[in-house]
């Protein structure tokens, strides 16, 4: 796995079951990863965690789940206040460009080393966000909405910009899967109650799911994966 806070929340935050726990914890998942609250997609490959991954998971491996995008779409929020749409082609045309860069590269790194067949990447969309849900540690950081408006978004905007760029991004990976053969896509929106917002209830803060949000969260991915994984859900 490489991963994001939906697998590695930051130091700082209160315990909470992530994504990854979900999965090794009750789904009968083993997983090398190299997740981090934070990371971007655009940071990962720049790096060569792809590669890290493959080496370290050793010759029995044959699936890369990735939890990323997030923050490459969340970064410089101002840009989407001056130039919304152009903003939002730009970031998922880079994003889409890296991930198959790293899909094609990790591939043939895998077939270099242990030779066997390519190996399976699956990726998640994230699920719809609650711009209105205040930040977990209060002073420490802004809630998304906050965010937003002090970066120059119209108070009006900010939940048609989140649910916009939250759909195009699920979009943009579901039309991946038709390009690469190895690439599967999960949809996880309305697993915490939206759109337009997931429900408060199950919500750490804005972006994150709270403990009993990452668990339907992990019910859901496992259920989409099983078929692909082999792993009973």
């Amino acid at each position: 796995m490489i991963g994001d806070s939906w697998t590695d929340l930051l130091l700082g935050f209160p315990a909470i079951d992530t994504l990854r726990i979900q999965l090794e914890n009750n789904h009968g998942y083993q997983i090398t990863g190299a997740t981090l609250g934070g990371q971007t997609l655009k940071a990962a490959f720049s790096q060569g965690l792809h590669y890290q991954v493959i080496d370290q998971a050793g010759a029995d491996v044959n699936t890369i789940l990735l939890s990323l995008g997030g923050n490459d779409l969340q970064a410089n929020l101002s840009e989407y206040a001056n130039n919304f749409e152009a903003t939002k082609s730009t970031r998922l045309r880079e994003i889409k460009n890296d991930l198959k860069v790293m899909i094609q590269s990790g591939n043939a790194f895998k077939l270099s080393k242990y030779g066997g067949a390519p190996l399976k990447w699956i990726i998640h969309g994230y699920d719809y966000s609650n711009p209105y849900k205040s930040a977990v540690i209060p002073g420490a950081d802004e809630g998304c909405r906050t965010k937003f408006i002090s970066a120059g978004v119209s108070s009006e905007n900010v939940e048609t910009y989140s649910v916009s760029i939250l759909n195009a991004y699920n979009e943009m990976l579901r039309g991946i899967t038709s390009e690469e053969p190895t690439f599967y896509y999960t949809d996880l929106r309305r697993s915490l109650g939206g759109p337009p917002i997931a429900k408060s209830e199950l919500m750490l803060d804005c972006i994150h799911p709270n403990n009993l949000g990452f668990e339907i969260i992990g019910n859901n991915f496992s259920k989409l994966i099983s078929p692909i994984t082999g792993v009973n859900p």
